[in-house]
């Protein structure tokens, strides 16, 4: 689904209704933040929505990003998602399908993919051994074609 100016509103106005009951602050900085968020469309770190939302207002500091994050986090807006390069990523769960991850050890690269037949299988391993599965992430590490190939040239 393309990030729309529709969806923006929606989920800024989600964030703003969850972050009232939960007594923090609504500010102009948090709707900066869950605009760049959703329109980065994949996955971002802290530190490179930072960097968006500086472009836009830069008073912005790390620590409201990173609060900001957290409760994106914490209200399902946002899946926070920990590739194996140190840094977590986040990426956006709304008016996004399911998928898996290939994650390239070597220069961070991350292929989105899905396929039914892993899907199908992991329902019924959970089902042979009497478990519901509420939801799961499925992230292969490996080299990608460039790497491979560069490190092929390097030896």
């Amino acid at each position: 689904m393309p990030v729309t100016h529709q969806l923006i509103t929606a989920v800024q106005e989600r964030v703003r209704l969850e972050a009232k009951q939960r007594g923090i602050r609504w500010t102009s900085q948090r709707q900066v933040i869950v605009e760049q968020f959703l329109l980065a469309g994949e996955h971002v770190t802290a530190d490179r929505l930072l960097e968006r939302v500086r472009e836009v207002d830069p008073a912005i500091g790390a620590a409201t990003v990173y609060r900001t994050l957290h409760l994106l986090t914490e209200i399902g807006v946002a899946a926070r998602v920990q590739l194996g390069n140190g840094a977590a990523s986040y990426e956006p769960v709304i008016g996004r399908a399911h998928h898996d991850h290939l994650v390239c050890v070597a220069c961070g690269t991350i292929i989105e993919f899905h396929d039914a037949a892993i899907e199908q299988r992991q329902e019924a391993i959970a089902s042979a051994q009497g478990f519901r599965l509420l939801h799961h992430r499925l992230e292969l590490f490996g080299l990608c074609a460039r790497c491979q190939a560069a490190n092929a040239t390097s030896v």
